[in-house]
Order: C-alpha cells, then structure tokens, then sequence
C-alpha cells in the first residue's frame, strides 16, 4: 500500500510541476486576461511546499509545518483570484474574511507537525462556496463569453471539482485514522493527491486557453 502511496505522490508532483511550466508560459503576455497575471505564483508556491517531500533527506523545516502554514496562502489566492472574477461581489469579502479567521484559529491551535486534515476541510468548503457562487451568477446571465476558451472558467472548475472532494474527505480522515488498518489509512489519504491533480489538470486546460487566446489575437492582427 504505502508504494501505491508513493506513485500516486510521484504523479501529483508530475502534473504539479508541468501545471508550473505552462503558468511561466503567461509571464510578461499582456494579452492574457489581467486576472491570469501573476497566476504562476500559486504553481510556484505548490512547487516550494511541495520539494520537501520528495527529497531523501530531512528538510530544515518540517514537510508537514510548511504544508499546513502554505493553507493560509492556498485558501487566501484562490478565494482571492474567484471573488476577482465574479462580477457581483456583496459580502463576499466578508466570507473569506470568516472562512480565513477560522482556518488561522484552527491552526494556531493544533499542532503544525501533524496532518490537519479538519482544516483542509474548511478551506476546501470555502473555497467550494465561492465556486457556487461564480457558478449561480455565470448561469443566471445570458453567455457573453465562449466558456470553453475562458481561462476564469477552467480555473473554478479545478478548485471545485479538486476542492469539494477534501471537504468530507478531510472531515472524516482521522475517524478512518483509527478505525482502518494502517497500510488502507494510507491509500485513502492519497485521495488528497487525486484532488490536487484533478485541479492542476483543470489549470493547464486554462494557461492552455491564454495562449490559445493570444493565438487568436495576433491570427487577427494579421488578417
């Protein structure tokens, strides 16, 4: 199990680090949308917290610290980037203010060595109530937009489908953490990496559209 374990964590920082890749791609191209500027600082950020883990040797600050002290910066980009992109933003300031104290709380008093699964949960539930929220206003208004070459699209979809699969998941871990055999506690926490790639698959699909975008633009300058 604990192999299967490895693979699978092999394979999110593959898909991590190519979602990377294609972020630099938007790099000094003003004629992507200006919300995608500077997007690459969260794959950048992914990558950071991620090396840890994957290194032989023991890293000077702990794997698990940073990656439970990255959730502030995780939650806080991605509420961020969805209330940008949501034309009607009433009290939507006022949610992630709510959902981010709760998660500095919640850290503050646990304890940052260990996997903090609950805490994922909430940040996984905030961020799923933005996606909502984005998704109600988008239907409800007549489509001015092609959505399948619309980068802000591409980018909710990863958070929610990525996002609303950590909300039980992380909830209901540590029950599992006692109740299953060790090895199984393992392969169902690799769950969390499956959620991770589902979302960096979605925000390739979405770097995928800037550039496809600005082909477009220049096929037209031309013409």
């Amino acid at each position: 199990m604990s192999q299967i374990k490895n693979y699978i964590l092999y394979f999110q920082g593959i898909v991590v680090f190519i979602s990377f890749v294609f972020s630099l791609l938007l790099i000094n191209n003003k004629k992507i949308p200006k919300y995608m500027r500077g997007f690459y600082w969260y794959c950048a950020a992914g990558i950071l917290v991620g090396i840890p883990f994957f290194l032989p040797f023991d890293f000077y600050i702990n794997p698990i610290f940073l990656n439970n002290i990255s959730l502030i910066f995780h939650f806080s980009f991605l509420s961020l980037f969805m209330i940008r992109v949501t034309p009607k933003k009433k009290y939507l300031n006022i949610i992630f203010i709510f959902f981010l104290s709760l998660i500095v709380f919640f850290l503050s008093m646990g304890d940052l060595t260990q996997h903090l699964t609950y805490i994922f949960s909430i940040s996984g539930l905030g961020l799923t109530f933005f996606c909502v929220v984005y998704y109600l206003q988008l239907f409800n208004t007549l489509p001015i937009l092609n959505l399948f070459r619309e980068p802000s699209f591409w980018i909710v979809n990863g958070v929610f489908f990525g996002m609303s699969l950590i909300v039980p998941l992380g909830a209901s871990l540590e029950y599992f953490y006692i109740k299953l055999n060790y090895s199984f506690y393992l392969s169902f926490a690799s769950v969390y990496a499956f959620c991770t790639v589902i979302m960096h698959i979605f925000f390739i699909k979405a770097f995928m559209c800037c550039n496809m975008n600005k082909k477009v633009s220049e096929g037209l300058k031309n013409d």
